[in-house]
This record gives C-alpha cells, sequence and structure tokens, in this order.
C-alpha cells in the first residue's frame, strides 16, 4: 500500500511543480548543429569548414561570430506561458537549418522592456533570457537598422 502512495506522490509531483517551469531549457534543442542561419532577411551565417561566413560580408570578426553562433546554440532560457501578439510586437524572424532536423527551424527574436522572448515555432514555445543576451545573439552593427 505505501508502494502505491509513493506512486502516486511522485506522478501529482511532475504533472504541475512550479519549480520544473523554472527549469531552463535550451531554446533550440540540446547539441543542436547548425548549418545555416537567416536573420531577418538581411543576413545569412552558413557553416563553411570549421568556421562561419557572413553573407553579405561585414566587418564583423570571425571571432565575433564564431561567438555568436556557439551563444545560438548554448542558449537556455526559462519557459514562458505567455503568447505574443505579432500585430502589436515586432521581432526579429530568424530561420535556421540545423544538422539533423528536415525542416526549416523558425524563430522570433523579441526585444521587452526587461528581457529578451524567443519563440521556438516548432515547439510552441516562448523562452524569456536575460536582455544582455540579446547582443551576444544579433551583435551590434550585424543588422542594416540595428543602433
Amino acid at each position: 500500500m505505501g508502494f502505491i502512495l509513493l506512486i502516486n506522490f511522485t506522478q501529482q509531483g511532475d504533472s504541475d511543480d512550479p519549480q520544473s517551469a523554472a527549469v531552463e531549457q535550451f531554446v533550440i534543442g540540446e547539441n543542436k548543429v547548425i548549418l545555416t542561419m537567416n536573420i531577418d532577411q538581411q543576413v545569412t551565417i552558413e557553416r563553411a569548414g570549421q568556421g562561419w561566413r557572413l553573407l553579405p560580408a561585414q566587418r564583423l570578426s570571425n571571432q565575433l561570430i564564431e561567438q555568436m553562433m556557439r551563444t545560438w546554440q548554448q542558449v537556455q532560457g526559462q519557459v514562458l506561458d505567455i503568447e505574443i501578439d505579432r500585430s502589436q510586437q515586432s521581432g526579429l524572424f530568424i530561420s535556421m537549418v540545423l544538422a539533423d532536423q528536415p525542416n526549416i527551424q523558425l524563430f522570433t527574436l523579441y526585444l521587452l522592456a526587461e528581457q529578451v522572448v524567443v519563440h521556438n515555432h516548432q515547439l510552441d514555445r516562448y523562452f524569456s533570457l536575460p536582455l544582455p543576451m540579446f547582443n551576444q545573439l544579433i551583435p551590434t552593427g550585424l543588422l542594416i537598422n540595428q543602433s
């Protein structure tokens, strides 16, 4: 009888545990390899050997591009239970080709007052990131209209 109660308690704890919602998760997935990324139809970054090629070519250093791509591959955020109205809030549209995915992966990056929110369209999940992460994901000078 005690064993059955233990199983029931364990299953109840998993469903709506507020601490489990606070656990950070990978935005693009764990151990994903980015082959190509397009940012707001302005810039394409593609794997070129062991490095990255930026199209159109820009004055960003190879080290800065490498750091940006590593950040995208490793970034984790807290899952939010929200939905952003795209007609009210503009964001940067990001598309990625990942090595193990047959389809293009789509994301929208929103810069809000207190945080950066990334919408993973495939999972239909919103991830909260600290505001300073924006410049690591989209370095200054990468986009035409970026200040």
